[in-house]
């Protein structure tokens, strides 16, 4: 596992995050035991795996409770982090809505601090609900100032919100963008990913598989009708890419990392094949700078 500067929190995280959305599995495709998710994460750590990220929205909470068992008397330092937003329901971003989200967060996680405490998906707050008084950066910022999280993060699609918002606050450590930045697209380095690498906030490229499109969902979301809009640029990758020596789904995740301003993929692996897989890139070898550049000047 190769490792990176985490922005300006000065972390030394694995280039390779575990997400705890799928943990316990999913309805549409089958719920599995605690025992499953423990097991990955503790696979995860023997890998050297040291940043998880979870958040009450998934499972309602349930993967930020198999997270708390999992991790609960790890000695090897790693960071966590959550978010807030969503879940308990209805959540309106105000201070006593983000504190709500927290104490159950931590409740669940059994702990009284987290290493990074992140909004969830910042279009659900817009403007007023991230900056006005009493809402969530400045209740955000109170809670860091307590010690309770370290750093606070930013996560949504609504790229044009994240880019003004790190551009009006030098507040946030870190920014995930989720199925923006990709084999299939590269929305966010016109304008997130540069203006985070300009605030030293280190960017997660969260889902790089785009939702597993790129690699053990295609079928399942072909099926469903999601995401046809890239059908047709998916078809030219994949030939594009026949004659890689590696599959598709490790030149996806070479192709982030060779981006020094990608701090870490954040994957949410169903299971330990795919969470081996995905470590397996960290080890130093990028793409080439021809086939970045042929990648990303194919048009649609």
């Amino acid at each position: 596992m190769h490792y990176r500067t985490f922005g300006k929190t000065g972390w030394q995280v694995s280039e390779i995050g575990l997400g705890g959305s799928w943990f316990y599995g999913r309805p549409e495709m089958g719920l599995k035991p605690a025992s499953h998710g423990i097991a990955v994460v503790e696979r995860a750590l023997e890998l050297g795996v040291n940043y998880f990220d979870t958040a009450p929205l998934y499972g309602r909470g349930r993967s930020e409770e198999i997270l708390g068992v999992a991790l609960s008397g790890v000695t090897e330092p790693y960071y966590l982090a959550t978010k807030v937003g969503y879940f308990p329901e209805p959540f309106d971003y105000t201070r006593d809505a983000v504190w709500r989200s927290l104490d159950a967060s931590l409740k669940r996680l059994n702990r009284d601090h987290v290493n990074l405490l992140q909004i969830h998906e910042a279009e659900k707050a817009g403007w007023e609900g991230l900056f006005a008084r009493d809402r969530t950066i400045e209740t955000l910022l109170d809670i860091q100032s307590q010690g309770i999280c370290d750093f606070i993060g930013l996560t949504g699609s609504d790229l044009n919100l994240m880019s003004r918002t790190l551009k009006e606050t030098d507040a946030f450590a870190s920014v995930i963008t989720f199925c923006k930045y990709d084999l299939l697209t590269q929305e966010a380095t016109e304008e997130l990913v540069p203006t985070a690498a300009d605030g030293d906030v280190a960017v997660i490229c969260a889902s790089p598989l785009h939702a597993g499109l790129l690699g053990s969902k295609r079928d399942h979301w072909k099926s469903l009708g999601r995401f046809p809009d890239l059908y047709g640029r998916l078809d030219k990758v994949t030939t594009m890419l026949n004659n890689e020596p590696e599959e598709m789904t490790r030149v996806a995740l070479r192709y982030l990392l060779s981006d020094n301003r990608v701090k870490m993929l954040l994957s949410g692996v169903s299971d330990i094949g795919e969470l081996e897989d995905c470590v397996a890139v960290s080890d130093g070898q990028y793409l080439s700078d021809e086939l970045v550049a042929e990648i990303e000047g194919m048009s649609l």
